[in-house]
């Protein structure tokens, strides 16, 4: 016994002696502060205050611009660049738009335009359309209980001076006017000789095809933005049976018109001109079968545009697509 308590004290002392280890974090310098003064977005017309304090927390909600539409307020980055100068797809009815943002001109900026309403909160943009944000507008909202409602002015304001600026990205460098890849603004079809456009399933999906039909007349609406849709070259159109396996499948040419077809767009409640058109036989396909298709434009300054492409989305793929009932 006595042994066994000898040995607890040696142990003991041993350890007693060594001599404690310092902690290299135990310094008050290295401590946060109890109060973050920092200012991170003191100028609410930068860009990236207009982000942070719009885009992001009232405009990229699920099923709206989270991705699922444009412009893409995901990030800082996908904002900007869907923003300035990105072409128009849903325009008025009188086309007075271009661009969705046009570096120093509000009035001609669509963001600008669709955050507007008159007294009665319909958007003065177009009587038919709903005011943004969406959870706002007065269909929606109308007793004007959204956060946005207390905040709009401001918002709204600082918006408009961000575009007077030349609306310069989140480093301050000022917006270039860029040459864009041509875009879809809608695919119509019909069963050739007639004049009835085929429907689809839902407003943008397939499109139902009768059984028996022996040729399609499918025409493809397409906009640059420094060329007419005439002067567009390559004008080719690829047609397969299965969405990954186009590498294989011949082009076949489109056919260029002078004077457009006027037909509902991708965006119904917009009619666009329609100057690309195939006339396709379609009468070796059976009941159930289901055919993909994609268009190849090129302009002046870029390569050939394949549309839709692998990064398209799903709703916009089935835009591109028909079926045999």
């Amino acid at each position: 016994m006595k042994r066994i308590l000898l040995l607890l004290l040696i142990i003991i002392t041993f350890f007693s002696c060594q001599k404690e280890k310092i902690n290299p974090y135990d310094n008050p310098n290295l401590y946060p502060p109890e109060l973050d003064t920092t200012i991170y977005f003191s100028d609410p017309t930068n860009f990236a205050s207009i982000y942070n304090d719009i885009f992001l927390p009232t405009c990229a909600n699920a099923g709206c611009h989270d991705g699922s539409f444009e412009p893409d307020f995901r990030t800082i980055e996908s904002s900007y660049n869907t923003l300035v100068y990105h072409p128009v797809i849903k325009n008025n009815p009188n086309g007075s738009y271009q661009y969705r943002v046009k570096a120093g001109s509000p009035s001609e900026s669509v963001l600008y335009a669709r955050l507007l309403a008159d007294a009665n909160g319909t958007s003065t943009f177009d009587a038919n359309s709903q005011v943004m944000p969406l959870t706002a507008d007065i269909v929606y909202d109308p007793n004007q209980e959204h956060i946005w409602h207390l905040e709009k002015e401001e918002h709204i304001s600082n918006i408009k001076t961000w575009i007077e600026n030349g609306a310069p990205d989140m480093f301050g460098n000022e917006a270039i006017l860029p040459n864009n890849k041509p875009e879809m603004q809608g695919v119509v079809s019909f069963v050739s000789g007639s004049n009835n456009a085929l429907p689809r399933d839902g407003s943008r999906g397939t499109v139902l095809v009768p059984p028996g039909t022996n040729s399609l007349e499918i025409w493809f609406s397409v906009v640059d933005d420094n060329l007419s849709p005439t002067d567009l070259s390559y004008n080719k159109v690829k047609f397969s049976d299965n969405l990954f396996d186009f590498s294989s499948k011949p082009e076949l040419s489109l056919t260029v018109v002078n004077i457009p077809l006027m037909e509902i767009g991708y965006y119904e409640s917009q009619t666009v001109e329609y100057y690309h058109k195939i006339t396709y036989d379609i009468s070796s396909f059976v009941s159930g079968d289901e055919i993909f298709f994609k268009i190849y434009i090129k302009d002046d300054v870029n390569e050939v545009t394949e549309i839709p492409n692998n990064g398209s989305s799903y709703q916009f793929i089935r835009h591109f697509t028909f079926e045999i009932l």
